[in-house]
Parts: structure tokens; C-alpha cells; sequence
């Protein structure tokens, strides 16, 4: 009887719990790389299979721009990789990427899904889910109206002066100017007067807490706990753990109650995104009520092919407490940073190649002597070159150097006949694709032309 019972503690003289333990660990381990072959199956070119470390370490010590490009320059326009085990699907093509982010809507409706475990930034409505994206896009749609952005061009064209007033004051002495911090507080006046109603002068206040608050959200910090998300997503999500400490965001959200509870005991609405979301939030946003003219199409979208999105006039339903406070949030988060980054990079380059400079200068001050020294936005918008000057930078320096979808169910790319499991990510290489000789030549100089 002992003789049995050993047999059972011990096989090999190894414990039952040993053998228990690497019994899961291996059948895990198949679970995780039942995708390993998906690639090579499909006679799709393909980097080869890492279940964990791989990607995540390339992620530490090259921007993902830098990564994407080495993929791109020696695998081509489409091609396979593998993150966290699951296959993903690069598409550098032009009519694919229509495919992927147009014709094929319904089938990619979603982005990556992440879960940051937090109720603000959960609810961004560049996170949820599509049912939830539907519900939610109508409630923020207008302030993108025409109509709206011509109101708050008032607003910005006010912080351009104060930041005009100051770039003088700061040329006049000596030292070096920080464009990004310098544009980033312009970006910052404009997104708390048109988002939260609130007057600023960032760079004079720079004890102010909104303004604190601002730089803290944008410290860009990498932390051991953002580290182990971006390296074991998988177990980040098991874990629940949070990638971001979000006080400074849960700042915007209090002070954006702050603000509609003085509203509401005042009886006052402002023009404002903040008063757009407690409308949503009240349910008294009927539909999109500024359908864009043909005219007001060209006047932000020039020489574009896309149309103005009309399908969600019809009704807004309202939104919760979180949600709404989270579109203040995103639309915080969303344009500072692109913003900044944007003006940076095209004075950059205007300072590098002066006879672009003096030739954008003689068409603005054209414009200046026919329409006097504050012209319209309809006429603004009229200026080709400068047009041509801010798409350029935005080509070598794009904000957004990659869109992601995932599939709703089992995707085929078109008449490829690749296929993309449920759940999986088709990747967009935005910069890459810019740097494609085939799509710009000579892709690294710049030419507004």
C-alpha cells in the first residue's frame, strides 16, 4: 500500500506538483502560439514568431515610427508580425488601406482595445467598442461643425496674439527658445478657452494648476508599471493594472464638474465643448443639427476625396456622467500635443530652408494688404502655399505615425485572401507609407510644391 502511494506522490522521483505546474505551463505555453505557423500558412511575408519579449523589448529602445519603417523597408507593402503571440497585418498599399479604413468600415469598425481599468480614459470615444463609438460620436460631433469652428475662431486667433506678443518679447533677449514648450502653451490656452471655457495665459501662469495639471498629463515619463503593460499586456489585463496614473486626468474631469455646477447654479451656457457634453449628458442634443455645404467642405478639406459624415444626423442619445466627462478629457489630450508638434515641426523647417520661408511670407502678406491684418478664415483657408507648407510638415512629421482597426469577426483584405482573425489588428504604417518613394518622390525633402 505504501509502494501505491509513493507511485502516486512521485513519477520519476519527480513530486505531482511539479509535474502539475509544467503540465499548464506547457499546455499554456501551446494556447499562447496556436497562432506560430498563421503566417507562414498563408504565404503571407512575415517576421517570425515571438510570443512575448521580441516586439516588447523593440518597443523600449526605438520609437515605434523607427520600427514600423524597418519592417516596412524589408518586408514591403504588406507583411505579418506577431505581438503577444496574436498574428497582425500590416497594409502599406494605398487602395488596401482605403479598403481597411473605408470601404471595409463595417468589418474594422473597432481600434486596438485596450483597457486601461480606468473610467475616464476607458470611455474616450478613441477607445470603446463600436456599439458605444455610435452612441457617442453624435454627442461630439458638432463641435467639429463648421459653424462651431468658426466661432472659436475669435478665441484662437486671441491666444495667437498673446503667443505673437510673447515670441517678440522672448526675440528680444538672448538664448534659446523651446518651440514645443512654447507652442504647447498656445496649444494649451486654445484647448482650455474652446473645451473648458477657461481664460489662460500659459506662458505667464506658469504656477497656475490647469497649467500644472497640463504638463504633468504630458510629462511623457516611462515608468516600470508602463513598461510591463507595453511587455505583458496579457498579464497587465489578468492583473487589472493600470499603465497610467491617472490623478492628472481625474483633475480635468473635477474641474470640469466644477464648472457645469456653476453653470447650472448661474443659469449661463458658454460655446464650449464642456457645454456640448452637459447637453449630451442632459439628452438635449436633438441630432447634428450643422449638416457641412459643399462649400464648407473645401473650406477645411482641400483637395481632399473624403466627404463630410452625415450618416449619424438622426437623434444623440444621452450619455453617461463618465462618458461625457471623458470627451472633455480626449479632446484635452487629443489636441495639445498634436498641436504643439504640428507648429514645431513646420517653423522647424521653415528655418532650415529659408526660400520656402521668404515665398510663404510673400503670399501671407499679400493676403495681408488685400484683407487688412485679421482676414477671415475663408480667406486663410484660401492660401495655397501655406496649405502646401503644413500638409508637407505633417507628411515628414505626422502626429499619428500609425492607425490600427480590429476585425469584428474573421476579415478577408479584399481580393488578397488573407485573412484576420477575430480580434486581431490591421496596422496602417502612416509614416512609413510617407516615406515611400513610390507615394512622394524624393520622400525626405520637403517641398510644399
Amino acid at each position: 500500500q505504501r509502494g501505491v502511494v509513493g507511485c502516486k506522490m512521485n513519477f520519476l522521483g519527480v513530486p505531482d506538483w511539479v509535474i502539475l505546474v509544467v503540465t499548464a505551463l506547457v499546455l499554456l505555453y501551446l494556447y499562447a502560439a496556436r497562432y506560430r505557423n498563421y503566417w507562414k500558412e498563408q504565404n503571407v511575408v512575415h517576421e517570425n514568431f515571438s510570443l512575448i519579449f521580441a516586439a516588447g523589448k523593440r518597443m523600449l529602445f526605438k520609437p515605434f515610427h523607427r520600427m514600423d519603417q524597418d519592417r516596412y523597408l524589408q518586408f514591403g507593402k504588406l507583411f505579418g508580425v506577431y505581438e503577444g503571440g496574436n498574428p497582425m497585418l500590416f497594409v502599406g498599399d494605398p487602395e488596401l488601406v482605403k479598403l481597411v479604413l473605408v470601404k471595409d468600415f463595417p468589418s474594422l469598425p473597432n481600434r486596438r482595445m485596450i483597457n486601461f481599468f480606468d473610467p475616464l480614459l476607458d470611455n474616450m470615444m478613441s477607445m470603446v467598442p463600436a456599439e458605444k463609438w455610435r452612441r457617442i460620436r453624435p454627442a461630439a460631433s458638432p463641435a467639429f461643425s463648421t459653424g462651431k469652428l468658426r466661432k472659436m475662431n475669435n478665441l484662437i486667433a486671441d491666444c495667437a496674439r498673446k503667443t505673437a506678443q510673447h515670441l517678440e518679447e522672448t526675440a528680444e533677449k538672448e538664448g534659446e527658445l523651446d518651440l514645443k514648450q512654447f507652442y504647447g502653451n498656445y496649444a494649451l490656452d486654445v484647448i482650455a478657452g474652446c473645451a473648458f471655457g477657461t481664460r489662460l495665459d500659459s506662458h505667464t501662469e506658469e504656477t497656475n494648476e490647469f497649467v500644472a495639471k497640463a504638463r504633468q498629463a504630458f510629462s511623457g515619463k516611462i515608468t516600470p508599471r508602463l513598461v510591463f503593460f507595453f511587455l505583458l499586456p496579457g498579464l497587465a489585463k489578468l492583473l487589472r493594472m493600470k499603465s497610467f496614473d491617472s490623478d492628472s486626468f481625474l483633475y480635468f474631469k473635477n474641474l470640469s464638474l466644477q464648472i457645469i455646477e456653476n453653470r447650472k447654479k448661474s443659469q449661463s451656457r458658454q460655446d464650449d465643448f464642456l457645454q456640448l457634453m452637459m447637453d449630451a449628458r442632459d439628452g438635449s442634443i436633438a441630432a447634428t443639427d450643422e449638416i457641412s455645404t459643399s462649400t464648407d467642405e473645401k473650406l477645411f478639406n482641400l483637395d481632399s476625396e473624403m466627404k463630410t459624415d452625415t450618416s449619424f444626423v438622426g437623434g444623440v442619445k444621452a450619455l453617461t456622467e463618465d462618458e461625457a466627462m471623458a470627451q472633455c478629457v480626449l479632446f484635452f489630450l487629443a489636441g495639445q500635443d498634436t498641436t504643439s508638434s504640428v507648429i514645431s515641426f513646420t517653423l522647424y523647417l521653415l528655418a532650415i530652408h529659408p526660400e520656402i520661408q521668404a515665398k510663404l511670407r510673400e503670399e501671407v502678406d499679400d493676403c495681408f494688404k488685400k484683407h487688412g491684418p485679421e482676414p477671415s478664415l475663408d480667406v486663410v483657408s484660401k492660401l495655397r502655399y501655406l496649405h502646401g507648407v503644413v500638409s508637407e510638415s505633417l507628411r515628414m512629421f505626422p502626429p499619428a505615425t500609425r492607425l490600427e482597426r480590429s476585425a469584428l469577426s474573421d476579415y478577408v483584405l479584399g481580393d488578397t485572401g488573407i485573412k484576420v482573425p477575430k480580434g486581431c489588428v490591421v496596422a496602417v504604417p502612416v509614416y512609413s507609407m510617407h516615406y515611400d518613394p513610390d507615394n512622394f518622390p524624393d520622400p525626405t525633402t520637403f517641398d510644399p510644391e
